[in-house]
């Protein structure tokens, strides 16, 4: 018996052991604020090409510097990867036009497949020659990341005697390609139009298709779909992708209609590419440059993907995005439904009052609104009093406050606490009993503990200590009982550190002083900073409408003062945002002024 028991004791001693050596080596929850957004920051993304490869997706695309007002001139494609759709890193260009005559003024429209013959992935893309004039062009690489233009550019360009295309002539559409394979040859669709009565002719859109054997040597296809609609004919069909669910054959598109400022995706399904008609067209989606991906045979749904425009109140320039949702196929493959992700229902699952829908705010928006900025991580975080989740997102627009009024609270899933800190960014007014982030029992939703604002406006990194909950099953809590208050909050994650290891306090406790002398100025200050203990130390300067206008390298900071002259240079009079960042991570913002 006594053996026994010592047998029971060791065993569960073992136990107790093993887990806690097993606690750190298993994925510490991060409760981020992310959306199913691409935003390439201060440039609008244009035509796209998604894929995923080895649990990796990548997306290439086309973009123009934001205030840019047409997308014509598009000449860099990009490249940007992500685990989840919603955070991405952007890797850089890929490609870049010219020198060649057949892309020397634009590239737009990538479309990527793997070509199992070669063994590479093949890039088909437009490319603009002088006049705008398109072609189909081609690009390979071995790695997704290099990227090769093939010797044959430009591998196909249409018939002028057949179709409304001219290497002479301006703006001759031949664009946006589509490339599938159907088990026998590769197809090509693209923009492109009919010639029709005597030469010059008439134009009459269509979905152009061609065919090869080997990605590289294209044959003309003829027409695929030819617009019957009963006015609008010459409108050029943009975007195009074709696909076939369960017999039915699905076409989805924009239709280029220069009297519209907004172009929406259409659908058409039929049993045969041939019943296709612009009568029975439906508009599916706001959005536009669709793309619809099915990545697992299995999958209930597949990735839609297309642009969503916005339109920033500081310059009325427009931004434009990605964003990723659903689309699934019902009526036994005959109808097509996009399907919204709720923005946060992978970690936050429930909500109450005014934030009765678990919701993130897109970029920030006291930018937008010419106040003092947020900074907040990513393009998604929470700020109860902010009403924008987005372009296409139905809630909000660029700017939109629900005001310091709005009550309410959301909730997180349930998990295991397994690490002892949790970092956070928070910002908001000093209401410590009505505006807080709590951690709760998640059996008896007890407040176990509470963190509040120490009034900022910018979002500050805080470390939480709740080493004294370390293995329980908790939830996370993000709480507004203040009518007159507010609570922001970001980039919530677990670290496996005790406190005392990772600087106690919030980052403006490591920060003691921010301040610019003199202020207000004409031309020259200097910044000086008393830091708590050495640092990396980066400072960022942005003006009223968010955008970064000056920067200095990172630099090992000494605990103490530290004084980094600036001069404004040709910089405007007005208000500018200072962000000092400690180790890469925000520590203090400063607003000062520059005088004439």
């Amino acid at each position: 018996m006594q053996t026994r028991i010592i047998s029971l004791i060791i065993h569960s001693y073992m136990a107790a052991f093993f887990l806690c050596c097993a606690l750190p080596a298993i994925a510490l929850e991060n409760f981020d604020f992310e959306t199913p957004y691409l935003v390439h920051p201060q440039r609008q993304i244009w035509d796209f090409s998604l894929i995923r490869h080895n649990d990796q997706y990548h997306l290439y695309y086309h973009t123009i510097a934001q205030q840019t007002p047409h997308p014509a001139q598009a000449d860099t494609i990009w490249h940007a990867t992500s685990e989840d759709l919603k955070s991405w890193n952007i890797d850089g260009p890929v490609l870049t036009s010219g020198p060649d005559w057949y892309d020397e003024t634009a590239m737009w429209a990538p479309h990527v497949v793997f070509d199992p013959a070669s063994e590479r992935w093949a890039m088909l893309y437009t490319g603009v020659a002088s006049g705008m004039v398109q072609r189909a062009c081609l690009a390979w690489s071995h790695d997704l990341h290099n990227w090769e233009k093939s010797a044959a550019n430009p591998v196909f360009e249409p018939d002028n005697q057949i179709y409304f295309w001219d290497a002479d002539v301006n703006w001759s559409s031949f664009r946006d390609p589509f490339v599938f394979h159907d088990g026998q040859q590769w197809n090509m669709l693209s923009t492109c139009a009919l010639r029709l009565g005597t030469y010059p002719g008439y134009r009459r859109a269509i979905v152009h298709r061609a065919t090869s054997s080997n990605l590289i040597e294209w044959s003309d296809g003829g027409v695929f779909f030819e617009h019957d609609g009963t006015s609008g004919r010459a409108n050029d069909f943009e975007s195009v992708q074709y696909h076939v669910r369960d017999g039915w054959h699905h076409l989805f598109f924009v239709e280029q209609d220069p009297n519209v400022d907004h172009h929406a995706t259409s659908h058409m399904v039929a049993s045969d590419p041939n019943y296709w008609t612009m009568h029975e067209r439906e508009f599916i989606d706001a959005g536009w440059a669709p793309e619809i991906i099915r990545f697992d045979s299995d999958a209930r749904a597949e990735v839609y993907a297309r642009l969503a425009k916005g339109q920033d109140p500081r310059d009325d320039s427009w931004f434009v995005t990605v964003r990723f949702d659903s689309l699934r196929y019902t009526d036994n493959g005959f109808t097509a439904e996009v399907y919204q992700t709720p923005d946060l229902a992978d970690s936050w699952l429930e909500g109450q009052g005014d934030f009765e829908t678990p919701r993130a705010t897109f970029r920030d928006n006291a930018l937008w609104r010419m106040q003092a900025g947020s900074f907040p991580e990513g393009h998604g975080w929470f700020n109860s009093r902010e009403n924008y989740s987005g372009p296409l997102s139905g809630m909000g627009s660029p700017g939109d406050t629900l005001g310091s009024s709005a009550t309410g609270k959301i909730e997180s899933k349930e998990f295991l606490l397994r690490g002892r800190t949790l970092r956070l960014l928070l910002a908001g007014s000093f209401h410590p009993d009505d505006c807080y982030v709590a951690l709760l029992d998640a059996t008896t939703d007890q407040i176990l503990d509470q963190v509040h604002s120490l009034g900022e406006t910018a979002l500050t990194e805080r470390f939480w200590d709740v080493s004294l909950w370390h293995g329980q099953f908790v939830k996370l809590a993000v709480v507004d009982l203040a009518d007159e208050g507010w609570i922001a909050v970001d980039g919530i994650e677990e670290q496996d550190e005790y406190l005392s290891a990772i600087d106690q306090g919030p980052g403006l406790a490591r920060l003691q002083t921010l301040k610019a002398v003199p202020s207000p100025f004409n031309g020259h200050t200097e910044f000086r900073l008393e830091l708590k203990q050495q640092a990396p130390l980066k400072l960022e300067i942005f003006d009223v409408r968010g955008y970064k206008v000056w920067q200095a390298p990172e630099l090992l900071a000494p605990a103490g003062i530290t004084i980094v002259p600036w001069d404004s240079g040709n910089l405007a009079s007005g208000t500018y945002m200072l962000r000092a960042l400690l180790n890469g991570r925000p520590a203090g913002v400063l607003r000062f002024t520059l005088v004439e």
